[in-house]
């Protein structure tokens, strides 16, 4: 009897047999299957039946293959396509599950980050999340960012862009007040947990300059509140 063609299946994926590779070689340039095409690797029903036939084809007539054979090869192949179905369902649910969620993407090596706004899929099963109005492929979804932690990043982020434009504390100045006010109403805004991604350094330099600049400004109204008594005594 000539080899088996159709192969087995070992922890759900399908090995194909020597004889089969050589019966479907010819095949795989002519087939107009879209799966075929584009997931070459993939046990589907036409290349099942195209096995099938060969496989009777070229069998033994004088040993010819037994029917429980054929049985077992038609479990094998309901074994494989539900193994795929159900990781095609498991990966659609999962890529679902990501809307709403804020991810990190690795897009041609540069990391973008926002929040899942819908997800939707091509004619070939692939799967894209949108982000900011950009689709990208669910596989280049490197992690999925707690909303909480993300928030606080993106708030941390902003405050030290404020700090960074604050002048040095040998530096500070009256005209300063409205920079360093913003600064420290937006530190004193925050919760706790968001504080806690302040770094000491930052914080330290914000209260020195705070600090500085309190002591100019007291200096000025007692600076201001003698020569209004000078004044008063003039008179």
């Amino acid at each position: 009897m000539a080899g088996s063609l159709i192969g087995s299946v070992l922890n759900g994926e399908y090995t194909k047999t020597a004889a089969s590779t050589e019966a479907t070689k010819s095949s795989d340039t002519t087939s107009t299957s879209k799966t075929t095409a584009s997931k070459g690797t993939e046990y589907n029903e036409e290349m099942f039946l195209k096995l099938l036939v060969a496989e009777m084809q070229y069998q033994d007539p004088l040993e010819p293959t037994d029917n429980g054979e054929y049985v077992t090869q038609l479990a094998s192949f309901t074994q494989i396509e539900a193994i795929q179905s159900v990781q095609s369902d498991m990966h659609s649910i999962q890529a679902n599950a990501l809307v709403g969620k804020v991810v990190v993407i690795n897009d041609n090596n540069s990391e973008v980050t926002g929040v899942v706004d819908m997800v939707t899929s091509d004619d070939d099963g692939n799967l894209f999340v949108s982000v900011d109005g950009k689709l990208y492929n669910t596989e280049n979804v490197t992690s999925v960012v707690d909303e909480t932690y993300y928030n606080a990043i993106t708030v941390v982020d902003a405050f030290n862009t404020l700090v960074a434009k604050l002048p040095d504390e040998e530096s500070v100045t009256l005209g300063d007040e409205e920079a360093i006010t913003n600064v420290m109403n937006v530190y004193n805004s925050m919760d706790s947990y968001t504080q806690s991604y302040v770094s000491e350094q930052t914080v330290t330099l914000i209260k020195k300059i705070a600090e500085e600049f309190a002591a100019l400004k007291k200096a000025k109204e007692a600076a201001d509140t003698e020569v209004e008594s000078v004044s008063e005594e003039d008179t």
